[in-house]
């Protein structure tokens, strides 16, 4: 995995990552790791927003993140696979790098089939399952990826 620069969405302060992580989990044990990422096409490129929330059930959630360029995806379907496999890189880079496996991987498609997003649906749920992660669509109201939207509209 290439490594991102990872900032704090409450101040945009930078975080090396892995030591970020373990040192919070160990201050809040009881703490959830939930992953998602949003993108969106802009001129020649394409944004995407990784956010990495650290989720204390009851207290809210702690988001770091990180949002990167890259030469515009022009395939709707494609650009959510990205997303997905990119939330599940990160979720795997942690793991390894920590010993701590992500709650949930929050996927940024609609389960209804009117949404031009349900086409990549069935691929983004198997990678998910596939690396043995729980994943969340629109449909079960997925926190990471509302914060992700946001940042990559900003």
């Amino acid at each position: 995995m290439e490594i991102k620069q990872f900032k704090k969405l409450a101040n945009r302060e930078n975080v090396d990552l892995i030591p970020y992580i373990k040192s919070y989990v160990e201050q809040y044990p009881e703490t959830q790791i939930l992953i998602g990422t949003d993108s969106q096409n802009r001129k020649h490129k394409s944004i995407y927003a990784l956010c990495i929330g650290l989720n204390r059930p009851g207290k809210g959630a702690h988001v770091v993140y990180s949002k990167y360029e890259v030469p515009r995806i022009k395939d709707n379907r494609e650009r959510l696979i990205k997303e997905t496999w990119d939330t599940i890189e990160t979720a795997e880079y942690i793991r390894e790098n920590t010993g701590i496996r992500a709650t949930f991987l929050d996927i940024d498609i609609n389960p209804d089939k009117q949404f031009g997003s349900n086409s990549a649906l069935s691929a983004c749920a198997g990678m998910c399952s596939g690396y043995g992660y729980n994943y969340r669509h629109k449909g079960d109201d997925p926190m990471l990826t509302y914060a992700s939207d946001s940042l990559v509209k900003n």
